[in-house]
């Protein structure tokens, strides 16, 4: 995952940028319960800090580029989106160690057969570790 913010946005000037500094702004983040929404609270909590209080949540792409537009907020998007648009021009990458990376990796399964049980036990040891892995601590 990756922060970015306009062109111009003061946090740009700015380098190393704290967690501290960006926890205090406003932020455009994915929906709450999302993957990115829990990696991005993960990363303020292992840095002993609340998750920022002033936030809009959309996964809608376009929504967050013109709300980046006009306004000093910061939005987190997958990195390779994020490098993406910046390699474009559509956003900036402030100085912010986003240490939350996002892990590649899903389960298919046919809807029209039965799996072996130790297939289903392990389907669920896989997910017992990704619960763990992907789940913000109260």
């Amino acid at each position: 995952m990756a922060a970015v913010v306009r062109a111009g946005h003061p946090l740009l000037e700015r380098a190393p940028l704290a967690r501290a500094d960006a926890q205090r702004a406003a932020w455009v983040v994915p929906p709450a319960g999302s993957v990115l929404c829990r990696r991005v609270e993960r990363m303020f909590q292992r840095a002993s800090l609340t998750p920022p209080a002033n936030v809009v949540e959309t996964a809608a792409l376009l929504f967050v580029t013109r709300v980046l537009e006009r306004s000093d907020m910061i939005a987190v998007l997958a990195e390779d989106i994020a490098r993406y648009y910046a390699t474009h021009g559509i956003v900036a990458m402030p100085p912010l160690e986003m240490d939350g990376r996002m892990d590649d990796f899903g389960i298919i399964t046919r809807t029209d057969e039965v799996y072996a049980p130790a297939a289903g036990v392990t389907i669920e040891a896989i997910r017992d570790a990704a619960r763990e892995i992907y789940t913000v601590a109260a």
